[in-house]
Formats: C-alpha cells, sequence, structure tokens
C-alpha cells in the first residue's frame, strides 16, 4: 500500500494504492495482479473516485466508482463489460472498498465496542461493522509496534475477490498505521504486513 498526496481535477487528495501480485511459484497456478486505488480529500476523507483493477486466478475485473458529493450519488462504472454503467444514490459519508481502512484510522476505537462504516462497492451500500478485539504487541519486517486488533465483517467484494472476515492490526496511537492484514481467499489466506515506514508525503 502506498499513499501519496496530489493534486486530482483541482483537489487536493491523497491517492491510496494497493497493490497485490503473487510471487512465481503462485504465479503458476493461480495468478493475482490486483491494483486498487483511491482517491480521497485531504480534509473530509472521503472518496470522489475508486478504480479496482483485479485478476485472482480466472477471474478478472475492471471497475470504477465516481462519487458526486453534492448530489449525493456514486456512478459504477464496468470496464470489462464495455463500460456499462449505473448510478446510485449514497450516504453524504459514504466510504469506498479501499479509503474505508484509511478512514477507519480517524475513528475513536475501544476494545470490545464495534464500529460501523458506510461503504458503496459499486453494487450496493453495505453497512461494515468493525469489532475492535484487542491490543497486542506484534512484530513486522519494520519494527515491533504496539496495535489494536481489529475485524472488519465484510459483505462487500474488498481488496480481494473472496467476502469474509478481514483481520487489520493498527499501530496504538495517534497515527493508527496499518502494519498488517489477513484475508482469505479461494486457495488460502494471504497476510500482508509493513517492510518499510517513510516519512513525509508518500509511505507505505
Amino acid at each position: 500500500m502506498e499513499v501519496k498526496r496530489e493534486i486530482d481535477k483541482g483537489r487536493p487528495v491523497y491517492k491510496i494504492t494497493s497493490t497485490t501480485r503473487s510471487n512465481k511459484f503462485i504465479s503458476m497456478f493461480y495468478p493475482v495482479n490486483d491494483v486498487v486505488e483511491t482517491y480521497m480529500d485531504v480534509m473530509n476523507l472521503y472518496p470522489y473516485r475508486f478504480r479496482s483493477r483485479q485478476q485472482e486466478g480466472s477471474y478478472a475485473s475492471d471497475k470504477e466508482i465516481l462519487f458526486d458529493r453534492e448530489k449525493k450519488t456514486a456512478t459504477f462504472i464496468n470496464h470489462q463489460a464495455g463500460v456499462e454503467r449505473h448510478t446510485s444514490e449514497v450516504s453524504p459519508i459514504v466510504q469506498d472498498p479501499l479509503s474505508v481502512v484509511y478512514f477507519f484510522r480517524t475513528l475513536p476505537a475501544e476494545v470490545g465496542k464495534d464500529i460501523q462504516v458506510e461503504v458503496f462497492d459499486g453494487g450496493k451500500n453495505w453497512t461494515l461493522v468493525i469489532q475492535v478485539l484487542k491490543r497486542e504487541k506484534l512484530w513486522t519486517p519494520a519494527g515491533t509496534f504496539n496495535t489494536i486488533k481489529i475485524k472488519a465483517l465484510i459483505k462487500y467484494e474488498g481488496l480481494f475477490v473472496n467476502k469474509g472476515d478481514v483481520l487489520v492490526w493498527f499501530t496504538d496511537d495517534t497515527s493508527r498505521m496499518p502494519v498488517m492484514m489477513e484475508s482469505k481467499i479461494k486457495i488460502g489466506h494471504i497476510t500482508a504486513m509493513l517492510i518499510e515506514k517513510k516519512s513525509g508525503n508518500n509511505s507505505r
């Protein structure tokens, strides 16, 4: 995952990119090549645009969501199906499947209490339930961190094709930086860990 501060159509935004690629061995029987991007307003952290290009095994998709915050609508574009599109009404505070990971970082989290966030995945509006499980010390290649472990109960298509529970560990401080994530896929599960922390405008 990488975060950059950019200007998108005259607006200052955070461009968040999640890239997932399988190694040579896994690619022989289940190739994975996913690039998911979201553009979030730097002030209120609501997304303006979301793009997901995914190839996982035999599954392939290319989807985009354009949010109109004034009209409270979201236009879903399926580029894989000949630029098929439709527009839906959405909540003024709705997130997309990637931006919600970073939006959660701004919310107060208390162990034992659930948090609900509205998410639009292109096909439907969902209420994402986030369970705050416990505090835990965690080792990663980027260092050892005191973390908050959460479980996201996902009913929509997220960073990976499969719907289901996703575990995420955030640092237990004001930055609430994601340092590890576990998610199930068709052939098992994926663990993503923080390998480097950069200072300045960019981080990953």
